[in-house]
C-alpha cells in the first residue's frame, strides 16, 4: 500500500478494517502512529510479533526516507523464507506419513493378523519353525504390550520436545545435526542461504554491517551456527572483515566466503549476498529433492521386507504343517 503511494495513516487504516488479528494489531499501531510515534517504535512496542530485524529495518528506512522500499523488501524476505520453509516441511511431509502407514501396517499385521494363525498352528500341535516362533512372539508381545510402548513414544517425544526447547540440549542437538551425513550439508546449506538473504536485505538498506550480521543470525533456525556468529560479530567489529571469520568458524561453504569476500573488496556485499542467497535456495530445493527421491524408495523397500517376512514365517509354518499331514 505505502509503496502504492498510498499514506503510512491511510495504509494502517485499510489494514485495521475488519475483524480478526491482523486488523486489531494494525488498529494498536495506527493509534500510536496517530499519537506521534514513528512506524518502528509502534512496531517494536508489539512485543515479540514482529522481529528486530524488521523493527530495525522499518527504522532504517524511516532515518532514509526509503519506507515504501524498505517495506516492499520485508515482504520479499518474508515471502521467500516461507516458500522456504514450506519447501522443507513439505518435503517431510510425505516419508513421514509414509513411516507412520508403515509402523501401523506392520503393527495391525502382528497384533491382530498373527495371533489367529497362532491359534491354528497349536491346534496342528506341530512344532513351528524358528522364524514363525520369532514372529508369533513378537505378534504376542505388540498384543500385551503394544500400548505401553504407544505410551513411551509419547513421553519420550514430549520429554525430547521440552529438552530441546532449553539452550542446552538444544544446542547440543543442532552440533550433532550439523556432522550428520545427510542432514548436515543441508542444514547449512539453509543457514546459508538464510543469513545471506537477510544480510543482503538490511545492508542494502543501510544498516551497518556489524548490527546486520547481529540481525541475520537471529534468523539462523541451527543454535549452533548462530552461536558460532558471535565470533564473526566480533571480528568485523576489529576491523578485521566479514570473509576472515565467517571462514575461521568453518561453518560456511567456502565458495560462499569467497564470494562475500570479493563483494566486501567492491563494497557491494548486499549484491553478492543476494546472490548467493539465490544460488543456495537453488541448491536446498535441488538437495531436498534428492534426499526425498532417495528415502521414498528406501522406506517402501523397508515396509515390503517387514511384510514380506511375516507372511514368510507363516508360509513357513502352513508348510511344515501341510507335510507333517502328508
Amino acid at each position: 500500500l505505502v509503496a502504492a503511494g498510498q499514506p503510512l495513516e491511510q495504509a494502517l487504516v485499510t489494514l485495521s478494517a475488519g475483524t480478526g488479528p491482523v486488523p486489531a494489531m494494525a488498529a494498536q499501531v495506527l493509534a500510536r502512529v496517530r499519537a506521534g510515534a514513528s512506524l518502528s517504535t509502534a512496531l517494536e512496542e508489539q512485543g515479540p510479533v514482529f522481529p528486530k530485524l524488521y523493527v530495525n529495518m522499518v527504522r532504517a528506512g524511516e532515518s532514509s526516507g526509503t519506507l515504501d522500499v524498505v517495506l516492499e523488501r520485508l515482504a520479499d524476505l518474508r515471502e521467500r523464507g516461507e516458500k522456504t520453509r514450506e519447501m522443507v516441511v513439505s518435503a517431510m511431509l510425505y516419508p513421514a506419513i509414509l513411516i507412520v502407514v508403515s509402523l501401523a501396517s506392520v503393527f495391525l499385521l502382528l497384533t491382530f493378523v498373527v495371533p489367529q494363525f497362532e491359534t491354528i498352528f497349536k491346534d496342528a500341535g506341530a512344532a513351528l519353525p524358528t522364524p514363525t516362533a520369532i514372529v508369533i512372539a513378537i505378534g504376542r508381545f505388540c498384543q500385551n504390550y503394544g500400548w505401553m510402548v504407544g505410551l513411551a513414544v509419547v513421553a519420550a517425544v514430549i520429554v525430547a520436545r521440552r529438552a530441546l526447547a532449553l539452550p542446552g540440549p538444544r544446542l547440543a542437538w543442532d552440533r550433532t545435526a550439523l556432522r550428520l551425513p545427510l542432514v548436515g550439508p543441508l542444514v547449512r546449506t539453509l543457514a546459508t542461504a538464510r543469513f545471506c538473504r537477510t544480510l543482503s536485505t538490511l545492508v542494502g538498506n543501510g544498516v551497518d554491517l556489524p548490527s546486520a550480521i547481529a540481525l541475520s543470525r537471529d534468523v539462523v533456525s541451527n543454535t549452533a551456527v548462530a552461536a558460532a556468529m558471535e565470533t564473526v560479530i566480533t571480528g568485523v567489529r576489529q576491523g578485521r572483515g566479514l570473509a576472515d571469520p565467517l571462514a575461521e568458524i568453518g561453518l560456511f561453504p567456502p565458495l560462499a566466503v569467497q564470494m562475500l569476500r570479493v563483494g566486501e573488496e567492491t563494497g557491494r556485499i548486499d549484491m553478492t549476498s543476494a546472490h548467493i542467497a539465490e544460488a543456495y535456495e537453488r541448491k536446498l530445493e535441488a538437495a531436498i529433492k534428492r534426499l526425498v527421491t532417495l528415502v521414498e524408495p528406501a522406506l517402501i523397500i523397508i515396509l515390503g521386507l517387514a511384510v514380506g517376512g511375516i507372511v514368510m514365517s507363516i508360509l513357513l509354518a502352513v508348510i511344515s504343517i501341510n507335510d507333517l499331514a502328508f
